[in-house]
């Protein structure tokens, strides 16, 4: 019975040191601020807009892939736009969330977005500030 109570009081105080490192730690954390934007240039970038689970790992991207695209965008799957390269750019807002909401409604199609674009290691991400849809050639004549 000692060693029951004696296990009790120790789970306790671990409980207790873990709860206040959490507490200090999120305190911390709503000080924090972005890193400065300024190594950043402001870009606009033509292509696709395209889910890049679908597309990364199964080639998946226009017309065809429209829906499915639409399904995983909005289930939260990450959103990229893909040039006429075939360069990939994963995409966030400007204000660093997901840029779902943004680009959904343009899955599958081509768009011209403006925004902050980073490269670290081989990656772009594009900090999405402004989106224009591009009109297909058959909807001009």
């Amino acid at each position: 019975m000692r060693y029951i109570k004696l296990g009790a009081i120790v789970f306790t105080m671990l409980l207790a040191s873990f709860a206040i490192s959490n507490a200090q730690d999120m305190k911390d954390m709503k000080g924090m601020k972005m890193s400065s934007d300024n190594q950043a240039k402001t870009e606009t970038i033509q292509g696709e807009v395209i889910d890049m689970a679908c597309y990364m790992t199964k080639g998946e991207k226009g017309e065809a892939h429209a829906e499915c695209a639409t399904m995983c965008i909005n289930n939260g799957l990450p959103v990229g736009i893909l040039d006429g390269e075939g360069h990939v750019y994963l995409c966030m807002t400007a204000s660093h969330k997901p840029a779902n909401s943004l680009l959904v409604q343009y899955a599958a199609k081509q768009v011209k977005v403006t925004g902050k674009l980073y490269k670290k290691g081989g990656m772009d991400l594009l900090a999405v500030e402004k989106v224009v849809p591009v009109e297909s050639d058959t909807k001009k004549n």
